[in-house]
């Protein structure tokens, strides 16, 4: 009995089941082409979790910039709250725009 990953979820099962017990996956006839479409669309899937987190994070990046220079008291918590968001978008959209590289590079 060996442990192998999963095909659709990655996690660790036994190789005598006959169906995945996280994801249900049918493991009985496994050919190589179900194979790569499966890695295909777990690909595709990523690629698009990482384009969301990107744009969330440009969103979080714009808003903060928005929010610095509408703001005019300098002393309010809101400002400090434009300049941590300014902050943390720009790095997650960075973070993300490595992801994305690796991701393709992987490919």
């Amino acid at each position: 009995m060996a442990i192998i990953n999963c095909p659709q979820c990655a996690k660790s099962i036994s190789d005598k089941h006959k169906e995945c017990p996280h994801c249900n996956l049918d493991m009985t006839n496994m050919s190589e082409e179900k194979l790569q479409s499966l890695g295909k669309i777990k690909h595709l899937k990523n690629s698009q979790t990482l384009m969301t987190h990107q744009f969330v994070a440009m969103l979080l990046f714009l808003a903060g910039c928005f929010s610095y220079y509408t703001l005019e008291d300098k002393e309010s918590p809101q400002f400090v709250l434009a300049q941590a968001s300014i902050v943390v978008g720009f790095l997650w959209y960075i973070v993300n725009r490595i992801r994305i590289i690796i991701s393709k590079r992987n490919k």
